[in-house]
């Protein structure tokens, strides 16, 4: 946070106000969540026999695994994006697969690692030196929005930091973007600060004598921004007065703590409750023996390093079996119970449905493979969906004009083979289409998911084959 205020105060002297709030602190806890270390958590000390010991507590990587899952509901690489003509999506498929921009590999990293995790990402379009259209994924504890209606942002910074030297001779340099999309116009303004410690901005100092291939400043009329914010459609009940996204974490924190609680209890089960044999000391004495050459050597009668044996420093006496068995009984099933509930209650608190996952001692696993359109889980895709299909939008929206391809139409089609209800959706336009309720032109574009030119095709090839097998079997047509 620290960092951040300082850039605030800087800027604030120029006239731009920074909006930083307690958001960036609640960014940074996600962050180390989704990491699945968290160092005041994960790391702790507990006190054995009068003395500190640290200790490690497991993680079952629970809000990873959520980002990712949710992420797979959101997108994936069945997820189709259509222009008007199958050229033009050709032309951008070229771009946003290209070797630079790897859409295909990179977005589904960017939602689950941005949006999800951290409530907040970017994507930013330019073209480079050697004029090729690039794609920038920004993670949202680099952005800071300084113009907003709601929660529109359309003035925002990024940030970027980078070090030179070592020693007393590091110099941290701060590269700050300013993205401003207003009545039509996106301006794009680069400045460079130079410091002597990572915690503040420092001395402005001139862009090009760094970055001397760059323009400073960039205005251009364009129907679109060549910028968009990716954040869940969620209130953000943290920092009420922000126009930034919330982490599906951020809310269920209790919850993953409590579950590596009981997951590393449920590993240590296995630990402290595995057989042991204990002995007093006088079955741990050994003696002295001679070998066939007559050279004495020593016998222990128990091995000192096997860890099944426990020596008690009790007299012999007083125990009334030297050696005695204990074999604790393991509560397996009850962990797992407890680990289950907590998952249930995790799922249904971030909008999956109580029954989403199950432990079954090895791992955690999706309760079924697919989901069915009144469930939970299907109500929070769409509800996400309609942010990212918007964003996604204005992305090739912008890439088309950067790139000159001229379109009438953007399709963007998830993949709904993962949704139950699919097939009777299927039959029933099938059933629209025999009954006159429903065009086989909307037919093929609905729910095979093709664009109105394959569509028309596709009509046209089917009447074709349908007139010459009339020809065939002599019927002539009038016309």
């Amino acid at each position: 946070m620290e960092l951040y205020n300082n850039i605030a105060n800087v800027l604030s002297k120029k006239g731009i106000n920074l909006i930083v709030g307690t958001i960036y602190d609640l960014m940074a806890i996600c962050k180390e969540w989704y990491r699945g270390n968290v160092n005041d958590f994960h790391y702790y000390t507990e006190r054995v026999n009068g003395t500190n010991v640290e200790c490690e507590r497991l993680t079952m990587n629970m809000p990873k695994k959520l980002c990712e899952d949710i992420t797979k509901l959101l997108w994936t690489e069945k997820t189709k994006i259509e222009l008007s003509s199958v050229k033009a999506t050709n032309k951008l498929w070229e771009v946003l697969d290209s070797k630079e921009n790897s859409f295909t590999e990179n977005f589904p990293v960017f939602l689950e690692k941005a949006m999800l995790a951290l409530g907040n990402g970017a994507t930013i379009e330019y073209k480079d030196k050697n004029n090729k259209t690039i794609i920038d994924y920004v993670d949202g504890d680099v952005i800071i929005p300084y113009k907003f209606t709601n929660s529109y942002i359309y003035g925002m910074v990024t940030i970027s930091r980078f070090v030179e030297g070592s020693g007393k001779t590091k110099t941290f340099y701060t590269h700050i973007t300013y993205h401003e999309y207003v009545d039509g116009v996106y301006i794009k303004h680069n400045e460079l600060y130079k410091a002597k410690t990572d915690s503040e901005l420092g001395k402005e100092i001139k862009f090009e004598s760094m970055f001397p291939s760059i323009k400073e400043t960039e205005i251009q009329r364009t129907a679109t921004p060549y910028f968009q914010i990716f954040k869940p459609n969620l209130a953000n009940n943290f920092d009420t007065n922000s126009p930034m996204g919330i982490s599906i974490l951020a809310n269920s924190i209790d919850r993953f703590k409590a579950l590596d609680i009981k997951y590393d209890s449920f590993n240590n089960e296995f630990i402290l409750g595995k057989k042991r044999i204990v002995v007093d000391q006088s079955a741990m004495k050994g003696k002295m023996e001679t070998d066939s050459d007559g050279n004495p050597y020593f016998v222990q009668y128990f091995d000192k390093n096997d860890k099944i044996y426990q020596a008690l420093n009790i007299d012999s006496d007083k125990m009334k079996e030297p050696v005695k068995e204990i074999d604790m009984k393991i509560r397996y099933q009850e962990h797992i119970d407890s680990i289950n509930a907590e998952l249930s209650w995790l799922a249904d608190n971030v909008g999956l449905g109580d029954n989403y996952y199950e432990f079954d001692g090895t791992s955690v696993k999706t309760a079924t493979e697919v989901i069915s359109e009144n469930s939970k889980a299907f109500r929070t895709r769409e509800h996400y969906l309609a942010i990212v299909k918007s964003a996604v939008y204005d992305l090739v929206k912008a890439v088309c004009e950067l790139e000159g391809i001229k379109t009438t139409k953007i399709s963007i089609i998830p993949d709904d083979s993962i949704i139950e209800d699919k097939n009777a959706e299927t039959i029933r336009a099938q059933m629209e289409v025999s009954q006159s309720l429903r065009s086989k032109k909307s037919y093929l574009m609905d729910i095979k998911g093709m664009t109105e030119e394959e569509a028309d095709k596709e009509l046209e090839l089917i009447k074709n084959e349908k007139m010459s097998s009339q020809e065939a079997l002599g019927i002539i047509s009038e016309e």
